[in-house]
């Protein structure tokens, strides 16, 4: 049986707000280089090609386990 992604979340991270946060930080990034990499004069044309929303390439990378995380030690 095949696990849905909240419960793949859960066995990776200790508690959804802390996978939330990964995800939501790795989607950031995704989209800063996704804007770096596109010149400005085609921003206003429309893309050939659609790429994947930001936010699922962010969930599944973190779902693959291509996302790295190091909790803070805690003092």
């Amino acid at each position: 049986m095949e696990l849905d992604a909240g419960e793949k979340l859960d066995k990776r991270y200790s508690n959804r707000f802390e996978a939330v946060l990964v995800v939501a930080k790795h989607a950031r990034r995704l989209n800063l280089e996704r804007l770096r990499e596109k010149p400005e004069e085609e921003e206003t044309v429309e893309p050939e090609e659609k790429q994947p929303k930001v936010i699922a390439e962010a969930m599944n990378n973190v779902l693959k386990g291509k996302v790295g995380f190091e909790r803070p030690e805690r003092t």
